[in-house]
């Protein structure tokens, strides 16, 4: 299966939003903010989180409107992941990691 074809549905404000396949200019948002995500979350893994999000929805959510949305932190931390394996991170960090194991 390509990475194109990854899909994937995150729950934000009680909301379902379909993320699938992104964009150049989403994954290079999104990665530095990943690599902040071991941070505590005071500490700015939350921010980070929001980042990878916000980079995700760019196409299908106006950012005034991902700023109003009223969210938990369990979706925050829930949409996270989806967005890792959707993006191709996941496999890469899997990918990454058997390199180091040989």
């Amino acid at each position: 299966m390509s990475a194109v074809s990854e899909q994937g549905s995150i729950r934000l404000g009680g909301r379902d939003f379909p993320v699938s396949a992104f964009t150049f200019d989403q994954l290079q948002r999104m990665l530095p903010a990943f690599a902040r995500l071991d941070l505590g979350l005071a500490e700015g893994g939350l921010e980070a989180a929001r980042e990878i999000i916000a980079a995700a929805l760019t196409h299908s959510v106006p950012a005034e409107e991902l700023a109003e949305l009223r969210t938990t932190l369990p979706e925050i931390l829930g949409a996270v992941p989806v967005i890792a394996r959707v993006s191709g991170l996941t496999a890469v960090g899997e990918v990454l990691a058997g390199k180091k194991n040989s």
